[in-house]
């Protein structure tokens, strides 16, 4: 098996042919018996053989050429079990997100309609400068301008829309909420 060893190094594909066609069946067997998947089994075999030849330069005469290429096995499988823990643990991070994100949308829209029924108990003109001002960040100029009114009417109709709307528990924290979420 030394000579293998060092054909290996040496880049000798038919050296490392007869390695695969020996020992193939038995590091395909250790896969299998780890990963009970077949294909799992034949993937991790083939990664195993082509580090193998990625690595040949290290390959020593001092240990038996199986020692080492079960050494490289049992890495391999180690990343692979790594790669699988990595990939549960990203798919749990990724569900989590998009079951926050989905309660956050829900949120959002269950607000807005709360908040569009509390609106509509407004007189129209006074909903519209209570809309532009509050949830738009129109100031009361602007609204005046935007309304053909003075901006003492805009700020009379922002005065008794507030007054109105106290009346409603949760109005202000809707407004507020929606404000943020824009």
């Amino acid at each position: 098996m030394s000579n293998y060893i060092q054909n290996i190094r040496e880049g000798d594909h038919i050296s490392f042919e007869i390695v695969f066609k020996l020992w193939h069946r038995k590091v395909y067997a250790y896969f299998f018996k780890k990963t009970a998947s077949e294909s799992q089994a034949e993937e991790l075999t083939q990664l195993a053989f082509i580090k193998l030849w990625r690595f040949k330069h290290t390959l020593t005469e001092e240990l038996p050429l199986d020692v080492q290429l079960f050494k490289i096995a049992k890495t391999t499988l180690l990343d692979y079990f790594k790669k699988i823990l990595n990939d549960e643990r990203n798919l749990k991070v990724y569900h989590q997100e998009l079951v926050k994100s989905s309660e956050e949308v829900a949120e959002l829209y269950e607000a807005k309609q709360q908040l569009e029924v509390v609106l509509n108990c407004l007189p129209p003109t006074r909903k519209q400068v209570f809309v532009l001002s509050r949830l738009h960040g129109y100031s009361y100029k602007e609204i005046a301008e935007q309304l053909s009114i003075s901006p003492r009417t805009v700020e009379k109709h922002i005065s008794l829309a507030v007054k109105q709307l106290n009346g409603y528990a949760y109005a202000p924290a809707l407004i507020v909420l929606l404000g943020f979420l824009k």
